[in-house]
This record gives structure tokens, sequence and C-alpha cells, in this order.
């Protein structure tokens, strides 16, 4: 259980000092999962780039950076914050379906490594961006193997259908056509078949199908330098991260002696364990058959129990409470989907005590919003056995109106 990561006496001493609700980061959770990575993959020597759209800020950030990891990002504001984090831009890797021509100009003046194309059109676009700034645009291309990883329907990506990446019988006709271009230059292959994989056969699967159609473009004089496998190695609520043994044997079995570089992208199995969202008992009561304990933290702070049914374990912080009953755990948000805990067993909590919700390192605080005019939640990050440091303030009410003009 991730508890040893957060005990009661540091969570409560930083929802004093911090308010609730709280987001509560481990540093020593987030390098442990960091140092796995590192560790079973070592043979390979790949570039890992963490996936900062699982968690961008900058306390975390900061130490992926500090330990050689690159960064993934999804958008011109990610790239900021990788910038600002410490992400060296040759480590950066720009990903995502809908990048716009400001973003992409941004990406080649800063000098990552390469963008991640997903379409001909962005191909297209992203060439004559590079031919107005004179240069030579590196880029990728997210191909979709067709692979199904048996995950959520929001959270695969690797099957036909679906808006990311393309076919194979497409990518080629996009590298052939690049080769031939002035302003391009193709330098990788990638896919991502999505989030919460438990299994590495579909990675085998998925890089098996890459690793042969890479030597099929090399036939045709298209010589690629980057595999980029993506990420979604899976890691359930409440748990730390599985054994990567399996999908080190994977992923890095299939390109060994094809001298190409292999790229990974861990984002929600390094955050996730590293981090918690603690709450404050507001009220209990009776609805209908269901018993209710309204926190102060929504669905607003943590969508995730929502929009995917996400089962994140909770605990009450502090004394054991009053007779055991199951409970919804709701917030003040005016939806019904506004919800972080479903028929949960718990000791009956007083008003005034705290809740620790597991697993919200990711996705957690990075999909948060403003909804019903809700400021922000602080984040902290425990640095020692009774050492913790804010590393985002809480929102104030005119941090809501500050961009209204």
């Amino acid at each position: 259980m991730l508890s040893k990561y957060f005990k009661p006496a540091i969570i409560k001493k930083i929802a004093a000092g911090a308010g609730t609700p709280v987001y509560i980061y481990s540093k020593a959770a987030f390098l442990k999962q960091i140092r796995s990575y590192k560790k079973a993959f070592r043979a390979a020597d790949p570039l890992f780039c963490y996936a900062m759209k699982a968690n961008s800020s900058a306390g975390l950030c900061a130490l992926a950076a500090a330990e050689g990891f690159g960064a993934d990002v999804v958008s011109g504001g990610e790239l900021y914050r990788a910038l600002r984090a410490g992400f060296p831009p040759g480590r950066i890797i720009f990903s995502g379906v809908g990048k716009t021509p400001e973003e992409m100009a941004y990406a080649l003046k800063t000098g990552i490594l390469f963008i991640n194309a997903e379409s001909f059109e962005e191909v297209l676009a992203l060439e004559r961006v590079a031919a107005r700034l004179k240069v030579r645009a590196a880029f990728s291309l997210r191909i979709n193997p067709d692979v199904d990883p048996h995950t959520h329907k929001f959270i695969s990506t690797g099957k036909l259908g679906g808006k990311f990446g393309v076919s194979f019988e497409e990518a080629q006709k996009i590298y052939m056509c690049a080769a031939e271009s002035r302003h391009l230059n193709p330098v990788g292959a990638h896919f991502h078949i999505g989030s919460q994989v438990h299994s590495a056969g579909p990675y085998a699967l998925a890089a098996g199908r890459l690793a042969a159609f890479i030597l099929k473009l090399a036939s045709r004089g298209v010589n690629l330098k980057y595999a980029d496998v993506g990420g979604g190695w899976g890691v359930k609520e409440g748990a730390e991260m599985a054994d990567l043994a399996p999908l080190a044997r994977a992923v890095a079995g299939v390109f060994q002696g094809t001298g190409l570089k292999l790229i990974l992208e861990p984002g929600r199995s390094i955050a996730a364990p590293a981090g918690i969202l603690v709450t404050r008992v507001l009220y209990r009561k009776r609805g209908g058959h269901k018993n209710f304990i309204v926190v102060d933290a929504a669905m607003n702070d943590l969508v995730r129990p929502a929009l995917y049914g996400a089962k994140h374990p909770v605990a009450l912080i502090g004394p054991a409470g009053g007779p055991e009953g199951v409970y919804d755990i709701v917030g003040p948000v005016c939806e019904s989907g506004d919800f972080l805990a479903e028929a949960v067993r718990l000791r009956e909590p007083a008003p005034g005590q705290l809740i620790a919700i597991y697993s919200a390192g990711a996705y957690g605080f990075s999909m948060s919003s403003q909804y019903n005019s809700r400021p922000r939640a602080a984040e902290a990050l425990i640095t020692g056995p009774a050492a913790w440091r804010l590393i985002r303030r809480r929102e104030t009410y005119q941090d809501l109106i500050s961009s209204e003009i």
C-alpha cells in the first residue's frame, strides 16, 4: 500500500499549513518509479521522455529532468513548462494530433529533438513552417499499429478507427514524400497503444510490427534513427508500479541489434503512485438508501472517477471514527457526477476529519479546473520524513478573474 510514503503526521502537518483540498506528492515515491525504469532498461540505454500530460507540476518535472529524463509534450504550453523545468531541448519530443503552425514554429525555434506528427496534412503543415523558418524539421510519425490493449475506451489509442496516428500504408507514403523534401527530416517512428496496459503482450506485438516497417523503409532508402514505443504501462490504483521486466524484454528485445535508439514515454506509471489528494469532511448525510460524506474536494479537483470510472482507494487520516458503514464520497459541485468514490467501506468520519485519496498523482491536478468558480487546489511535496514544501499555492478568488477584461 502507498501509505508508507504518506504518513498521517506529515499529512496533518501539510493540511494545517496549506489547507484543503491539497495534492501531496512524495519525492521518494516519484524517484523510485523513475529509477525502476532506468534499472529495468539499463541494457537498452533508451531515452526516457516523461509524459508531462500526466502531471506537469514544476516541482515534479524538475526531479525527472535531474534524473536525466527528457520530456514528451503535447502542447506549446507543455513545451514552455518543460523548458522552465530544466529539460534540455534536445531531449524533448512534441506529440499530439492538433499542433498549430505557431506551436510548430515555437518547437523548431527551440531546437527540440523532433516533432511526432500524426497525419499527412500535419506533415505538410510542418514542411511549410520549416520552409518559412529556413530550417529542416526533424520529425517522427505516429503509426497506429492496430493493437487492442484491452483497456478503457477513452485511453485506448492503438486501434484503427481512432483519432491517433496513421496506418502503416499511409505512413509509407508520408515517409517517401518527406524523403524528397528539402525541409523535412524523417528521423523516427512512433506508436502509443494506450494507458493502463497491464500486459507486455500488446507492446511486443506493436513493437514487432513497427520494427518490420522500419526495416522495410530502410530497404527503400529511408533510414530512421529512433523507435518510440510510447508509454501506458499499467499501475493499479492503490499500488506501486508493476514489475517492468516483462515490458523491457518485450520491447528492448525487438529492437536489439537494429541500431535504433529506443524511446519510451512513461507518465502515469511514474506520477500516479507518488501523489494523493487530501480533503476534509464537511458534512454527513443520508439520501434514500445511501450514506454520503460531503468533502471540500470535488470533481473539478479530481475528475477521473466521474470521467473514467476510476476507483481510487481512500483512507481516513486520524482517529478511527465511528461505526463502519458504506459511503459515497461527494463534493460541493452542482453535478450528480460529482463523486470521488462510491460505495466505499469506512469508519464513520467526524466533520473536519481528513480523507486521503490515493493514486492521484497523475491526471489529478493536471485535469483539474475552476468549474463552479472553485479555485484550484494547492500542491505540496514531501521531501523527507517530516519535511515538505509548497510547490503550488492555492488559487484565490482574484485568480478566477485575473485574465478577464
